[in-house]
């Protein structure tokens, strides 16, 4: 889109400005999501689920209608003010599930975000631009020539409207003081709704509950630039230290790492959180991160030695220039992707350590807020912070372009030793209180 929209003088700025728009959503969801957790609290889950769902249909389909780079800025912002749901479906599946099966039920809210990763990037690269895609049907229509990404958008705003029918018919709602007050006639009387405002520094006065933060706020650093510098690293030559792969390689890549994602946190998740207990398990995936980013030299110099060698006058093409990739290449990307897809468990286990370090259930929605806060965080810097990070090493041939490499193993590192310091609070702060 921001190649078609003419806002990067160079190809190799698009990035820059793709990344833009990302953090700018990132931002105005951080600005909002805490207060749409505590309104949830008020009035009760399913209220303020219809309102995230509703801005999100008026938000993607704004969002097609981009023909200029402030305009899908601005409906960026809509939808990061408007995202309210990932904090309080968080909050419903806590209040609908107990110990013998929030497990699973938090597993399940895993398979469906990588199921999205898959089936979103799918969406989006087939019916973007259908005007080349599908000339003689769906390109053919005037309105998809002007907006040419309006198609995807469209598809995914149907499904927000399905899903809010759904909702709105079939979803009860779960807050426990509002749920008892509901009335034969189907009303809720907020004079019987016994509520408790919980102030966001009581929330933050448990030990355990920074803890958990700290420690979430480190994987979503990791995980959310580890999905922008793969793609980076795969799409730089070979000689540049990436390993000089197409567009459309990178997105299978992913995609299939979807899968597999999905796959362990179905039939993988349960049973290792039931051996390992919540903490010890995220203690042994967060020591993947640092192997992960390791990985990335590894293979670029396997790649230089396995690749067939096609000559200075490769070297001398631009970004995008492909050579064919061998079995030991390919095999060394899907062990990195579905090592990475293995530490992202640990986004699970945090929504039950959340849960568990929650001081009152009145602040539950205002609890799984702050955690989302937290992750804005890390998305509005990550993907920027990498980002600049990869560019600057490799067009300065620091440490022969692997700074990015030996700063991200340090704050994987780093996220290692907050794993542990969780596991002290967690296991200690109780006893020491009393």
């Amino acid at each position: 889109m921001m190649e078609d929209l003419k806002v990067a003088e160079k190809p190799s700025n698009i990035g820059y400005y793709s990344g833009l728009i990302d953090s700018t959503f990132a931002i105005c969801e951080l600005a909002t999501t805490f207060q749409w957790g505590r309104l949830s609290d008020r009035i009760g889950r399913k209220p303020v689920l219809l309102i995230g769902l509703t801005g999100l249909t008026v938000s993607t389909t704004l969002f097609g209608f981009s023909a200029s780079f402030l305009w899908a800025v601005a409906t960026r912002c809509i939808a990061g003010a408007l995202s309210a749901n990932v904090a309080v479906v968080m909050s419903v599946i806590s209040e609908i599930t107990d110990e013998s099966n929030q497990v699973r039920a938090f597993s399940l809210s895993g398979l469906v975000y990588n199921i999205g990763a898959v089936i979103g990037p799918i969406i989006g690269g087939t019916l973007a631009n259908p005007a080349i895609n599908f000339p003689g049907t769906l390109g053919s229509i005037s309105l998809f020539k002007s907006y040419p990404y309006l198609l995807p958008c469209l598809v995914c705003s149907s499904f927000a409207i399905v899903t809010f029918i759904w909702g709105s018919s079939q979803l009860q709602e779960s807050h426990p003081n509002i749920r008892r007050a509901v009335q034969n006639d189907g009303l809720v009387h907020p004079q019987r709704v016994q509520r408790q405002v919980v102030p966001m520094r009581v929330i933050l006065a448990s030990r355990s509950m920074r803890a958990v933060l700290t420690t979430y706020f480190l994987s979503c650093v990791l995980g959310l630039s580890f999905d922008v510098v793969f793609a980076l690293f795969s799409y730089t030559p070979i000689h540049l230290g990436g390993l000089s792969r197409a567009p459309k390689e990178i997105g299978y890549a992913l995609a299939i790492s979807g899968v597999s994602g999905a796959i362990i946190q179905l039939f993988v998740f349960p049973p290792m959180q039931r051996r390992y207990g919540c903490i010890g398990l995220y203690r042994r995936v967060m020591f993947i991160w640092p192997v992960a980013y390791a990985m990335f030299p590894l293979i670029n110099f396997i790649a230089r030695h396995s690749m067939p060698d096609l000559g200075d006058d490769f070297l001398q093409q631009s970004l995008g220039a492909t050579i064919p990739a061998g079995f030991i290449v390919w095999t060394c990307i899907a062990c990195l992707l579905i090592a990475v897809r293995v530490a992202w468990m640990s986004y699970s286990v945090n929504a039950i350590l959340v849960r568990e370090a929650c001081p009152s259930k009145d602040a539950l929605g205002s609890t799984f807020g702050l955690a989302s806060s937290v992750c804005c965080i890390a998305r509005s810097l990550a993907p920027a912070f990498v980002s600049s990070l990869f560019a600057f090493s490799k067009r300065n041939q620091i440490l022969g372009g692997n700074l990015v490499w030996v700063i991200m193993c340090g704050i994987a590192l780093v996220g290692l030793w907050s794993a542990h310091l969780l596991c002290e609070n967690t296991d200690h702060e109780d006893a020491s209180a009393e």
